[in-house]
């Protein structure tokens, strides 16, 4: 459908659809994945990994030179297959545990970061600072697009009874911390929680006319009658 108008191809898959991302993985293992195991790795002078969901992939090359080629030779073997990538989207960078030290000595500032699956991906140190250890957080991008769903679900159903109010957003703040809720991103959990409970708050007061709830009564009366889950780390990382 293009501005209300039904247009019928045989090319492509449609947006959304569940055989999408199913196609996608039977199309692009012949396309990608199979020529990267028995081409691009064999002609590699170092290590290379190639990550991909659906038709969102990510490709690691410990040498430059490996990844300058593979990136010449993309869109030539993606045109074979009437495929392309999205230009927006594509970018090469320098990441891993010697990005800080090499840009500091080029004079160049922290090492860039990447957003893959929903998650901004940075490098860092763990607790004791002696070794590297590439971190996540929830993707600014994706972060936004989710507190302005819940905002606007609880604005359009602010007059529905309290109770099945609560139970929808917790089904929501648990689908949120199972995806999300990763080693090192409860700060970013802890502020999807709190963005809820203000949209909470807010469209809550507005179910009539006058004011429904102060701050005494929504944090110290309607949430413990309702509580919220917390947020939590689902998933660790380095168990």
């Amino acid at each position: 459908m293009e501005e209300g108008k039904f247009l019928d191809s045989e090319k492509g898959t449609p947006q959304g659809n569940g055989a999408s991302p199913v196609l996608a993985n039977v199309y692009l293992h012949y396309a990608l994945d199979m020529w990267f195991e028995i081409v691009v790795k064999k002609h590699a002078v170092g290590e290379c990994h190639l990550i991909r969901y659906a038709d969102d992939f990510l490709c690691t090359f410990q040498n430059k030179i490996d990844a300058e080629r593979f990136r010449r030779t993309l869109d030539k073997r993606l045109a074979k297959f009437k495929l392309e990538v999205a230009p927006e989207k594509t970018r090469m960078l320098e990441f891993g545990r010697f990005a800080e030290q090499n840009r500091r000595k080029r004079g160049q500032g922290k090492p860039e970061t990447f957003d893959f699956l929903g998650f901004t991906f940075y490098c860092s140190q763990d607790r004791s600072r002696k070794f590297f250890r590439c971190k996540v957080r929830t993707s600014k991008k994706k972060f936004r697009a989710k507190v302005r769903a819940v905002y606007e679900w609880v604005r359009d159903h602010r007059r529905t009874e309290l109770k099945l109010i609560f139970e929808s957003i917790n089904a929501k703040l648990r689908g949120h911390y199972n995806y999300y809720g990763v080693t090192d991103n409860l700060q970013s959990l802890e502020s999807f929680y709190l963005r809820t409970v203000w949209a909470l708050f807010k469209w809550l007061n507005k179910r009539s006319d006058r004011r429904s709830y102060t701050k005494e009564n929504f944090f110290g009366g309607l949430l413990k009658t309702f509580p919220l889950v917390r947020p939590h780390v689902v998933h660790d990382l380095y168990a």
